[in-house]
């Protein structure tokens, strides 16, 4: 992960306003202790013909990936925490739109090391997510802080 130049910051949290976005998602993963994960994402999308300036965007941050979605839509990709957590944190003084979202994800990420062996914990990290998606207007969520709160009741991980 590179330092960006304020220009490149506010650059970059300009254009994911615009034509990106901040994604939480709750995923349910057999081999994670838990049997979830919160992965968290930055996307940007153009049309395939602008690939070029999403490489160059990859380039400037030093992480991400490009990829052809196959629709005519190319999408740049930063995910993972040690990625995203530098990333945010230096763009996030410049974003205006999408603040809220990059603000609670930073959140999730600085708790995220304290869930390790605590349902609980994770959970509120869950309910966090659940808040960036609602930000997001999100429609198709197969997890939510709900369903893992009744697997963890369940599981007798969490008291009902």
């Amino acid at each position: 992960m590179n330092t960006l130049t304020s220009t490149q910051a506010a650059y970059l949290a300009g254009l994911i306003d615009g034509d990106g976005s901040i994604i939480a998602q709750i995923v349910k993963r057999k081999d994670y202790k838990l049997k979830f994960q919160i992965r968290v994402s930055v996307l940007i999308v153009q049309k395939k013909k602008r690939i070029h300036f999403l490489h160059q965007f990859q380039q400037e941050i030093g992480a991400g990936t490009v990829r052809d979605r196959g629709d005519g839509i190319a999408e740049f990709s930063i995910i993972g925490v040690n990625t995203m957590h530098p990333f945010l944190k230096q763009i996030q003084p410049f974003l205006r739109i999408k603040k809220k979202q990059a603000n609670l994800i930073i959140q999730i990420l600085e708790q995220l090391p304290l869930t390790k062996d605590s349902p609980e914990k994770f959970l509120d990290l869950c309910k966090l997510s659940d808040q960036v998606s609602n930000l997001n207007d999100s429609t198709n969520r197969p997890n939510t802080s709900d369903i893992v709160k009744t697997f963890f009741e369940d599981l007798g991980l969490i008291k009902k």
